[in-house]
């Protein structure tokens, strides 16, 4: 009895230090702050302020999925079977990738804002140079997503690896997700007080501000994500060693999206990330056209209440998932909870009503937020019990096409709610759309689609296949716990 009290009590010690775990979780911080503002203002700012047409807009976040198809599982592929120099001499295998990654995102994320001004202003200069506009929308999105890539990967794969008992797992998410909504929100808030629809230089501004503080978090997540000595040591003895990498492409994508569990997971993972792309970036239609903002005062209350949400939520969610110690149950919860958040946004009018709603919404975010790392953690140590070999980058891949392939999707969905509801390109205010279209309303009808309607049907249809034919039950995970250990990785 006291061995396994003894045990007990070891696994839940900290083998890393708080601060590491504030560290690591500020990745979270780093990526939403870029992402979070990609997600509010590209697409707005191509179509609405520019006046670029919903077609061409389709038409550019089509090529962006193609190319998101084939980058994102084909980097993480080459990400494990290639091994780089430094890896050979010093062991740092992760490390190099993100700090290339991360500097080469902070200054793509600027390009995208950076469209020559001389191309538009007026209608017919945009008519003019609309080749030109979309060449640059197309090219800037293709460098967003690889460097997005580069540095998402690389940072994701280093977390079963770096904590690997579940109680640390959920503590490092728990933190991750604190500062990942941080970071989401202050995006909304700080570019908010920027970005003004009638002066399309405020974008340029707001991406300024964007690029600038980036580097203050990057400095501040570098050393949760720096690999420690005993991981280092590990890795030299990586070369020679098979898996799942030395197998052709095809093969392994073929293995990995015909593995039930994987499939599951990475299907939950993106009906939660398309609704909350689609979500944030209907954000800036909300504040403008349905509470009729021009100026985007009301999205500091709407996110307000989100930050105050998932705040509240962050710390019972950590509490909650260590007692009840199954993370597809918390997922489940967290899932049905979020779906039912949608269900109001689809009639609620006034500002009042809507931060009620995004601050319910936000609890749910935290869960959704919170969950999915352990959770992916349970898959990974099962795909490693099987193959023998921790190849996180293989899986890593494919999850981060599904972040990147949501944000097409949610383009998608965006272009065809407003080519189908009359939705006119080049007018950044309600009262300039309400002069331009025959029927108001119905354009408004079809914000709500991209807001809420098609966010809760996607959400319920991924979380109840992922509550039918996800099997890894906590009995599986504490097994699969002992094998690793067993199998020393």
């Amino acid at each position: 009895m006291d061995e396994i009290k003894s045990e007990k009590k070891k696994e839940l010690t900290f083998e890393y230090s708080r601060w590491t775990h504030i560290s690591f979780g500020a990745r979270d911080m780093f990526s939403q702050w870029h992402t979070a503002a990609f997600g509010l203002y590209t697409i707005f700012f191509y179509e609405s302020v520019i006046g670029l047409s919903s077609g061409y807009a389709i038409a550019a976040f089509l090529i962006f999925a193609i190319w998101n198809a084939v980058n994102d599982p084909l980097m993480g592929y080459l990400m494990e079977k290639y091994i780089m120099p430094w890896e050979k001499k010093w062991g740092f295998r992760r490390f190099p990738w993100i700090i290339i990654g991360s500097v080469a995102f902070i200054f793509s994320y600027l390009i995208i804002f950076l469209v020559p001004t001389g191309w538009f202003g007026t209608t017919s200069l945009v008519a003019t140079n609309k080749w030109k506009i979309f060449a640059w929308y197309v090219i800037s999105l293709l460098l967003y997503d690889t460097t997005f890539t580069i540095f998402d990967i690389n940072s994701q794969s280093l977390f079963p690896e770096k904590f690997t008992k579940p109680y640390e797992r959920r503590v490092v998410t728990g933190w991750g997700t604190f500062l990942g909504i941080f970071g989401l929100v202050l995006a909304f808030v700080l570019t908010g007080l920027i970005a003004d629809q009638n002066f399309p230089e405020s974008y340029r501004t707001a991406a300024l501000l964007t690029f600038g503080v980036a580097f203050i978090f990057l400095i501040i997540y570098l050393p949760g994500v720096f690999e420690p000595k005993k991981m280092r040591d590990k890795y030299k003895n990586r070369e020679g060693v098979k898996g799942q990498a030395d197998e052709p492409f095809l093969k392994v994508a073929k293995d990995i999206l015909t593995d039930r569990t994987v499939s599951m997971k990475i299907l939950f993972y993106f009906g939660y990330q398309a609704a909350v792309a689609l979500l944030n970036s209907s954000a800036i239609y909300i504040v403008t056209y349905i509470l009729d903002d021009p100026e985007n005062k009301s999205l500091i209350f709407i996110m307000g209440g989100m930050l105050v949400g998932a705040l509240i939520s962050t710390p019972l969610w950590v509490i909650i998932s260590q007692r009840v110690n199954n993370n597809k149950k918390m997922c489940i919860i967290a899932g049905f909870l979020m779906f039912a958040t949608f269900i109001p946004m689809i009639f609620i009018e006034g500002l009042i009503p809507w931060v009620i709603c995004i601050f319910l919404f936000g609890i749910s975010l935290g869960g959704q937020w919170f969950i999915n790392p352990p959770t992916m953690g349970d898959v990974l140590d099962n795909v490693a019990v099987k193959t023998g070999k921790r190849e996180q980058s293989l899986y890593y891949g494919f999850q981060t096409f599904v972040i990147r392939f949501g944000e097409a999707f949610k383009a998608f969905v965006i272009a065809v709610a407003h080519l189908s509801t009359g939705f006119v390109a080049g007018n950044p205010t309600l009262a300039d759309m309400t002069d331009s279209v025959d029927n108001i309303e119905l354009v408004m009808f079809g914000i709500r689609i991209h807001t809420a309607i098609v966010p809760a049907i996607l959400v319920l249809v991924c979380t109840l296949l992922f509550w039918k034919y996800y099997d890894l039950t906590p009995e599986k995970v504490e097994a699969n716990l002992i094998k690793l250990k067993e199998l020393g990785i």
